[in-house]
């Protein structure tokens, strides 16, 4: 079986707190974006995970979606997943989260098991903070630890320019530095009226990512990619996630298409992505 697994970019992103056992309450508004991993999975004698071109932890997010998957339906099968990758890492975009959210979506459908989508969320929060909205794949406001996903109803698209630069950012330790820094709290409420509107000037005066401060801290270098995204005329800079990645917006397509094509000049991953569906 074939299957695509989606990025996803944060157009708000608040920590609201660090809670007892170690985790942080979030409150995100989340999108799937078009970028993808391509995954092809098959049943096998014993559980394998390969990536071209790259070597994966032995503890990657797809190997325990598949024990997850395996201890909680108490399946016997077995599975082959070999990844090729198109989704950067340590960017903020979700890559092994969406990987994981595919396999999993996939394992059910070969092992002929129906579930809810809400069950799903519970399951998979196990794996990784992202997995229930890559399971969800549509405009949401999430909140918790990433399991508590509301559906936005809209069916808004609009592109941006994203640029990863070639260092990433760890997820871990941008949230450990959160409560050491001055946090900001972006009014989540309002990027979510955005959305529902269509009101691009609303999102770009709301839209906001509390770890971006913190990013900056780790990798200054993340000044630099801002303002050579500025100076190729895009309109608003945002980090998505933890970082790495920047994502630049306007509503003029030629400013777009003049970005991408300044900034693949001096990065390696520039790309020109669609937002929402």
């Amino acid at each position: 079986m074939q299957v695509q697994a989606r990025a996803k970019i944060n157009l708000a992103l608040d920590v609201v707190e660090r809670m007892d056992n170690g985790y942080h309450s979030l409150d995100m508004i989340m999108a799937p974006i078009s970028i993808y991993d391509e995954i092809e999975i098959e049943k096998s004698d014993c559980d394998m995970v390969e990536c071209e071109g790259m070597k994966l932890p032995e503890n990657n997010t797809v190997s325990k979606m598949i024990q997850v998957l395996k201890d909680t339906y108490h399946l016997d099968s077995s599975f082959k997943v070999s990844i090729k990758k198109h989704i950067p890492a340590q960017a903020g975009l979700g890559g092994g989260s969406a990987d994981a959210a595919a396999v999993c979506k996939a394992i059910l459908k070969m092992e002929g098991i129906e579930e809810t989508e809400e069950n799903l969320y519970e399951i998979t929060k196990q794996v990784g903070a992202d997995v229930p909205f890559c399971i969800h794949d549509k405009w949401a406001r999430v909140k918790g630890i990433g399991e508590k996903i509301t559906p936005i109803e809209s069916d808004w698209k609009f592109v941006v320019v994203v640029v990863k630069p070639d260092f990433g950012i760890s997820t871990a330790n941008a949230f450990s530095k959160w409560k050491e820094s001055r946090p900001f709290h972006p009014d989540v409420d309002l990027v979510e009226s955005s959305i529902r509107e269509e009101n691009m000037d609303l999102l770009y005066q709301t839209m906001a990512n509390a770890l971006e401060p913190i990013a900056f801290e780790i990798e200054p270098a993340l000044n630099q990619v801002k303002m050579d995204m500025e100076d190729a005329g895009l309109v608003r800079i945002l980090m998505s996630g933890s970082g790495s990645s920047m994502l630049g917006f306007s509503v003029d397509e030629d400013v777009i298409l003049n970005a991408y094509e300044q900034l693949k000049e001096k990065y390696d991953f520039v790309k020109i992505i669609h937002v929402g569906g």
